[in-house]
């Protein structure tokens, strides 16, 4: 299995996920052509994908959906509540394609990659994270949450690759500019995971199994690369001996091959 996050962030969401039979991206956030350029040393089949997956119906992950449904004719997997929440102007284009409504906890296939549901919590229609398996290998996608969930804990042990958020430094975002309602719900359940719960999260997984673990959506405002190094990275260095990158809103990521 292999995979690219093309930008990971509030101005555009995209995850190029391939196994050996099967292409497909993970939200649509991010325009084709500018996913294109961001690939273009990856040489990514970006036209002949057999599906788009959708974590939710924000904007920075559903902007640009039917018209990459329209250039690639891929199937678009995704959730009834986040569908139905998707403004009706857009709704109503992608009705032209094919749809499969996914529900939580339940296990899909695309040929030979399959996918699992993982119910989070965000301040929208509904939000899922992912597990992809392609043969013994797996992935694992945590994003836009403001918690994650105990019962999945177990899961996250048992794969080679996470990508997980590490939004914000809690200080940084107290001290921002930023208006209070925005700050609690950042803080909120429903909101984004900081950089504190992210490596408590990735303290109690990480085994040994996992070769690559990528910080996701991380925020500009209320976040730091070198507060992200220091609080979270050596941290983890200290007992894990796998790759430890952080994912970019403007960048596609390294082609990572598990």
């Amino acid at each position: 299995m292999e995979f690219c996050i093309i930008g990971s962030g509030s101005r555009g969401n995209m995850t190029y996920i391939k196994s050996n039979e099967t292409r497909i991206l993970l939200d649509a956030g991010i325009s084709l052509p500018d996913a294109k350029k961001r690939t273009l040393n990856h040489e990514l089949d970006l036209d002949n994908i057999d599906a788009v997956l959708i974590t939710h119906e924000h904007g920075d992950h559903v902007r640009f959906l039917s018209t990459i449904l329209k250039r690639t004719n891929a199937i678009l997997y995704i959730n009834r509540l986040s569908f139905d929440a998707i403004p009706e102007v857009e709704r109503l284009k992608l009705l032209n394609y094919r749809i499969k409504f996914i529900e939580e906890n339940k296990k899909y296939r695309i040929n030979d990659l399959e996918f699992l549901t993982l119910k989070l919590s965000h301040d929208s229609a509904n939000i899922f994270g992912y597990v992809f398996m392609a043969g013994e290998k797996r992935l694992a996608y945590i994003t836009d949450t403001g918690f994650f969930p105990i019962h999945y804990i177990n899961i996250l042990k048992q794969v080679d690759a996470i990508i997980i958020e590490a939004n914000h430094d809690v200080t940084m975002l107290m001290e921002s500019e930023r208006s209070w309602y925005l700050k609690e719900r950042i803080l909120s359940p429903l909101g984004h995971m900081s950089n504190h719960i992210c490596v408590q999260i990735l303290e109690t997984v990480l085994n040994g199994r996992q070769r690559f673990v990528v910080l996701a959506h991380i925020s500009q405002e209320c976040n730091h690369p070198d507060i992200v190094d220091n609080d979270i990275i050596q941290v983890l260095k200290k007992t894990y001996q796998g790759e430890i990158v952080m994912a970019s809103q403007f960048e596609a990521s390294h082609l990572y091959k598990i």
